[in-house]
């Protein structure tokens, strides 16, 4: 589990608006949700190379469009997602498009 007190210390810091608790919830369940897609995205990576050790180059060679997709699909089912929340998913989704 991420802890909800670090989440919100690091949104706090990265504006001047208030942060509610429903928006630190949501965005745990979304950073948990791209650490179980990424995750396995670097598992298939290993695999392919025959290992039973997944590496940070596994994590950094995950398709960048899958992990998108994803972030994309948490965002589409939660109905009423805070500003905070969808900030993050643009910026978050920006940055992997960046990087391909």
């Amino acid at each position: 589990m991420i802890p909800k007190g670090t989440v919100k210390r690091i949104m706090k810091q990265n504006t001047d608006m208030n942060v509610s608790a429903e928006s630190v919830v949501k965005i745990v369940e979304i950073l948990q949700e791209y650490i179980v897609t990424t995750t396995r995205l670097a598992e298939e990576n290993a695999a392919k190379d025959k290992r039973k050790t997944i590496k940070a180059r596994d994590v950094e060679n995950c398709d960048g469009e899958r992990v998108r997709q994803k972030i994309l699909e948490v965002a589409d089912r939660t109905e009423k997602v805070q500003i905070l929340t969808k900030e993050f998913l643009k910026v978050l989704s920006s940055e992997l498009t960046r990087e391909e």
